[in-house]
C-alpha cells in the first residue's frame, strides 16, 4: 500500500501528522511526502530556510522518499489551481492513501493543497482515500473546532513527532503557543481523551475506502 502526504510547508508534516506517518511506515506502508512549498518563508519580516528542518524532521520520522516543490509559501493563490495540480500529478504517485489539510482550515496555502489532494485522488483509476490533518492553530484557529472524525493512536510515537518538530528552529515556540513542545503534547492528549487513549492524533475524513486506511 502506498500513502502520500500532501502538505503545504515544511513543518507541516510533523505537526498535522508525524505520529501517523511512523505508524504507516512501521505498518509497511510505501510513504512518500511531499511539499508544495519551496520551504523558504518570506513573509516574517525576515527570511527563514526550514529546508533543513524538513530533511532533519523527515529523517527522524523514518521517510525515505521527500519531494519539495517551488511554490513560493503563503502565495499559492497566486497561482492557478491547473498549476498547483499538475505539479503533483506530473510526479506520476500511485496512492491508496493521501493525508493533507482541511478545507475549513484559515491558512489559504493549506485550503488550496486540500483542492489539489481532491483533484490527485480522484478514483479514476483505483479507489483513493483522502483525510486531512489537524495544523495546531491554523486548524482551529478559524471560527470553530477541527472536524475530527478519526483519530490514531500515536502513544509510542508522540516522542519522535516532537523530537521531529523541535528540528524547525523558526517555528519551536513557547507555551502556551500550540507550536510549543508542551502545546504538542497536550493536543495529543486532549484526542486521546476524545477517543480513549493516552495519546492520539486527529483526522477528518474526506473520502475514505475499506483497506485503504491505516
Amino acid at each position: 500500500m502506498e500513502a502520500l502526504i500532501l502538505v503545504a510547508h515544511a513543518d507541516d508534516e510533523t505537526l498535522g501528522c508525524g505520529g501517523l506517518i511512523q505508524k504507516l511506515i512501521k505498518k509497511g506502508w510505501y510513504t512518500r511526502v511531499v511539499v508544495l512549498s519551496n520551504g523558504v518563508l518570506d513573509v516574517r519580516g525576515k527570511i527563514e530556510d526550514n529546508r533543513p528542518g524538513l530533511q532533519a524532521a523527515c529523517e527522524i520520522l523514518g521517510v525515505s522518499e521527500l519531494k519539495q516543490m517551488d511554490f513560493k509559501d503563503q502565495r499559492f493563490d497566486q497561482v492557478p489551481m491547473a498549476d498547483l495540480a499538475n505539479s503533483v500529478v506530473q510526479l506520476g504517485l500511485t496512492p491508496d492513501l493521501i493525508v493533507t489539510h482541511v478545507d475549513t482550515d484559515l491558512n489559504m496555502d493549506h485550503r488550496l493543497t486540500c483542492e489539489v489532494a481532491k483533484i490527485l485522488g480522484r478514483p479514476k483509476q483505483k479507489p483513493v482515500s483522502i483525510i486531512g490533518c489537524e495544523i495546531p492553530s491554523t486548524s482551529f484557529w478559524n471560527g470553530g473546532p477541527f472536524p475530527a472524525n478519526y483519530y490514531v493512536d500515536i502513544t509510542d510515537e508522540i516522542e519522535a513527532k516532537i523530537l521531529a518538530f523541535k528540528q524547525y528552529e523558526n517555528e519551536l515556540q513557547k507555551f502556551p503557543h500550540p507550536w510549543s513542545e508542551r502545546g504538542l503534547k497536550l493536543l495529543a492528549e486532549y484526542h486521546g481523551m476524545q477517543c480513549g487513549l493516552r495519546y492520539a492524533e486527529a483526522f477528518s475524513i474526506i473520502r475514505a475506502y475499506e483497506g485503504r486506511l491505516l
